[in-house]
């Protein structure tokens, strides 16, 4: 599903960093840079329609920014602060048309990448592909940071007890904090209110803009939005174009020590030949010569990877 902006009206994107740490940390030359993150591995954005009149594709697309920066790099490779893009491809949400066409009531924010498409005689131009997206539980408009925030199974001997992360998008501050307060967003519904409890209980938690408060020896993110996932979307470990991108993995996740080593037998998960390649190589540093009692395995040929809605998936196409 590829959609302009004229069937979505305004919307808000966001594609974001995983950071950790245990005290605010920020690094100001990376709000000057525009690096390739969003090209190359997904970022958090912004759109806003194309209102000017001349012929589509040309115009009517899409304005692109980064959430929480400046600049960003465009599909051609040029710097700038919005990047226009002819239309934006929703496939890898699993969306149906009538759910995209209602991001247009409220802020969405999306993770996705650039990349160039051929319009004809028109040539390349930028295309949206999103992996991720978040819709706003109010109508309330924020231009505060927006942070990745969750809660982690650190445990404490006293109060206040730093439990929370919380990660600027497409930034590098990183809190560790005491509570996220959502109570100063009014009008939400129990529901999400219970979704976003849910959501904030664990990684990859829940998306806040807000602003981080102390008080004494407590530390917390006050929002003045929050945002709830709108589908499971695209892992980058799984994303594709094509299906040459795509590979049957015998190892399926990272290894960071020899505490996570496992008994690696058949090739039985879909992922990009990139994300299959970075597992073996952590499996086979913590793993290989770690001692495992694994059962004998006779593996049966594999199904084919194919890339199926920007996701590597095992079987045959549809």
């Amino acid at each position: 599903m590829s959609l302009s902006m004229s069937r979505l009206g305004l919307l808000g994107l966001s594609l974001g960093l995983s950071l950790a740490a245990c005290a605010p940390v920020d690094d100001d030359s990376y709000d000057d840079v525009a690096d390739d993150e969003l090209r190359v591995a997904g970022s958090y954005v912004r759109v806003r329609q194309d209102t000017r009149r001349c012929v589509s594709p040309l115009c009517g697309g899409l304005w692109v920014s980064r959430v929480n920066q400046r600049t960003l790099r465009c599909a051609d490779g040029s710097v700038a602060r919005e990047c226009y893009v002819a239309e934006a491809d929703y496939t890898g949400l699993g969306l149906s048309s009538v759910e995209v066409d209602a991001f247009g009531a409220r802020d969405v924010i999306l993770r996705g990448r650039l990349v160039q498409k051929t319009y004809g005689t028109f040539g390349s131009l930028g295309q949206l592909v999103v992996q991720e997206g978040w819709r706003a539980v109010t109508d309330a408009a924020t231009t505060a940071t927006v942070f990745e925030a969750y809660n982690t199974p650190r445990v404490c001997v006293r109060a206040p007890c730093p439990t929370y992360e919380a990660n600027k998008l497409n930034g590098t501050t990183r809190y560790t904090l005491t509570g996220v307060d959502l109570a100063g967003v009014a009008n939400v519904s129990r529901a999400d209110r219970r979704a976003a409890t849910s959501a904030l209980s664990a990684a990859p938690g829940l998306l806040v803009a807000g602003a981080v408060r102390t008080l004494g020896e407590s530390r917390s993110l006050v929002a003045s939005q929050f945002y709830l996932r709108l589908s499971p979307g695209v892992s980058d470990a799984v994303y594709c174009d094509t299906d040459a991108e795509c590979t049957m993995a015998t190892r399926g996740h990272d290894v960071a020590s020899t505490a996570d080593c496992y008994c690696a037998l058949c090739p039985s998960t879909a992922l990009n030949v990139t994300s299959a390649e970075r597992f073996d190589r952590s499996y086979q540093r913590y793993c290989s010569t770690f001692r495992l009692r694994c059962p004998v395995a006779r593996c049966a040929a594999p199904p084919p990877a194919v890339c199926v809605n920007h996701a590597c998936t095992a079987g045959t196409r549809q």
